[in-house]
């Protein structure tokens, strides 16, 4: 499995619609990367986008329940 794309809204730290797209540069041509910035920068974030896709949870929630909600960027 190749992952093209993380597109997401509202989830957590990152308001409003988000795209991180892997096929345009420079990720494209990165056989690496890191994921980096401030503390809310919204990096546990996208980690958190990507297992809800693949999963339907969270890892890092998990104490919470599987129905728990997911803090949009409101914080509601």
């Amino acid at each position: 499995m190749k992952i093209l794309a993380i597109r997401l809204k509202n989830l957590a730290s990152l308001a409003g619609p988000f795209e991180l797209d892997f096929t345009a540069e420079p990720l494209a041509s990165a056989g690496l990367f890191a994921i980096t910035g401030p503390t809310g920068a919204g990096k546990s974030t996208l980690l958190d986008a990507l297992c809800l896709a693949l999963f339907g949870a969270v890892p890092r929630l998990n104490n919470t329940g599987r129905d728990a909600k997911v803090p949009d960027a409101d914080g509601e």
